[in-house]
This record gives C-alpha cells, sequence and structure tokens, in this order.
C-alpha cells in the first residue's frame, strides 16, 4: 500500500447569521446596517428571503462581535437599539417598525 499523505485543513470560520422573522409586505425588502465584517452604518446590504417570511444575513468572516440595525428598505430602522451577535453565532430577531 502505497504512503498518502494526509492534507492538513486550514479551520474555518464558523458562520455568524442573523435571521429576522417579519413580514415586510410585498415589494419591500430587508436590509441590515452596522460594524463588523464589512457593514456600515450609512448604507445597508439586503438580507435574502428565507422561508415563512424570514430574511437572513450572513457571513463566514466576522471577528468579535457585529452590531448592526434592521432597516426597511434600507431607510426605517427598526424600533430599539443597536443589536449585537457574536461571530460564529447565530441570532433571531423580530424587528418591528
Amino acid at each position: 500500500m502505497q504512503n498518502q499523505r494526509m492534507k492538513l485543513q486550514m479551520p474555518y470560520d464558523p458562520l455568524t447569521i442573523v435571521e429576522a422573522k417579519v413580514d415586510v409586505g410585498l415589494g419591500n425588502a430587508l436590509y441590515i446596517r452596522g460594524q463588523g465584517d464589512g457593514l456600515r452604518w450609512d448604507k445597508g446590504q439586503p438580507l435574502s428571503p428565507g422561508f415563512g417570511g424570514s430574511w437572513i444575513w450572513k457571513t463566514g468572516n466576522a471577528k468579535g462581535k457585529v452590531l448592526f440595525r434592521l432597516l426597511l428598505n434600507d431607510k426605517i430602522c427598526a424600533k430599539g437599539g443597536d443589536v449585537g451577535v457574536e461571530a460564529g453565532k447565530m441570532i433571531e430577531v423580530v424587528p418591528v417598525f
């Protein structure tokens, strides 16, 4: 039998996931603004529509804590303050506009 070298795999960064459970209405979209892994406070990134009225934002590159706010159509902030999620964790939120 021939010697086989095992390939070492670099550890991957676990996914950081924000899942929002909200019905934004037909023709509307949910956006995220914040600090951490490319998020900015002045311009949002769209969340992807999921199943059953959920919206998802995920990243595998976050380090430390990600602070964020959700916005309807990148214009109307959800009520309440900033929300935080640790890198590699998942948070489920129910925003109210």
